[in-house]
């Protein structure tokens, strides 16, 4: 089966001038194209990524979790607390995801991972947050894993690599 057309959804990515030679904002839209068409988002919907480094993620993670470092990825739900009104008419927008390449890289490397598979990871889990799915129970966690590697396959958590959010 052909994969979907990135064009049925509103994907901005944004990859800062340090990493736009190792990361391919054409191939991530594939991939998200996939997780979407494979979890029936509707055509129309959007989500913004931001490929950034530690720098970022080490400012957002504090603003927003209290962490004072870096982490592999962040996503901020639009659907998730008050509901901001939009005119029915309008595609859903489903939030933002901002990964650091710099953090993908040394949890790849732990994980026996390239680069290119940890960022696909992180995207995927990412994009599966904006949609709903999380890991507060093992449960969730099982059911979780199990769509990344749906999207991925099972080597993607074989050197068992964690997301900390």
């Amino acid at each position: 089966m052909a994969d979907p057309d990135p064009e049925r959804w509103d994907v901005v990515i944004a990859v800062s001038d340090a990493f736009i030679d190792e990361v391919s904002a054409e191939r991530l839209s594939t991939l998200l194209a996939r997780v979407l068409a494979g979890e029936d988002v509707e055509d129309g919907a959007g989500l913004s990524i931001e490929i950034a480094d530690d720098e970022l993620l080490h400012e957002l993670n504090r603003e927003h979790r209290g962490v004072d470092g870096p982490t592999d990825v962040l996503s901020f739900a639009a659907e998730e607390g008050e509901a901001f009104p939009g005119a029915p008419d309008q595609p859903r927008y489903l939030g933002d995801i901002a990964v650091s390449v710099e953090t993908v890289r040394r949890n790849a490397a732990d994980a026996g991972l390239t680069t290119e598979q940890e960022i696909d990871h992180v995207l995927v889990h990412g994009l599966l947050h904006l949609l709903g799915w999380d890991h507060e129970t093992d449960e969730d966690e099982a059911a979780m894993r199990a769509r990344e590697e749906g999207y991925l396959g099972p080597a993607i958590h074989a050197a068992g690599a964690r997301h900390d959010d």
